[in-house]
């Protein structure tokens, strides 16, 4: 079984956004073992990609705040501009759309991803997991335990009386 330490770099080098042949050969272990850890660490793994997005942003030549503020002067300045023109004028379609692309561009700039707490995600994990019911089926009964019926889960097939 590999350390914590080699999931960690697993889990964070797929918020970066690597394959998992890229990850499987970089620490050394199988690509199903890979698979498995995100499968396992679903949630940890969109946290970090949270918060690789926001590094990503921070380190951006512009701040959040100075591209809300640029946004904001070039929308008044569209929106002054519209109240002088008359609105049959071909120009001033193209300006409307400028504006409501601006307003689009604005409105996702507010948009920030969501760094789970510790216990949101225990929460998210929990609700994940969903319990297992008897599916009949025609001629025999099939059945699923779940471990809380004393199954593991794995199909059962019995003929029905």
């Amino acid at each position: 079984m590999k350390d914590t330490d080699t999931k960690l770099r697993c889990l964070t080098m797929r918020a970066q956004g690597k394959s998992l042949a890229t990850i499987a050969d970089t620490v050394g272990v199988r690509r199903q073992t890979v698979a498995n850890w995100l499968r396992e660490h679903a949630e940890e793994v969109e946290n970090l990609k949270a918060m690789e997005l926001d590094a990503l942003r921070e380190a951006c030549w512009m701040t959040t705040q100075a591209r809300i503020e640029h946004l904001s002067t070039r929308l008044e300045h569209i929106t002054a501009e519209l109240e002088k023109r008359d609105f049959s004028d071909v120009p001033t379609a193209k300006l409307l759309e400028l504006e409501l692309k601006t307003r689009a561009e604005l409105a996702r700039e507010f948009a920030e991803p969501t760094i789970r707490s510790e216990e949101e995600l225990q929460k998210a994990k929990g609700a994940r997991t969903s319990p297992i019911y008897t599916m009949p089926s025609f001629g025999d009964t099939t059945l699923l335990l779940g471990p809380e019926e004393g199954g593991n889960g794995r199909k059962r097939s019995r003929q029905a009386d």
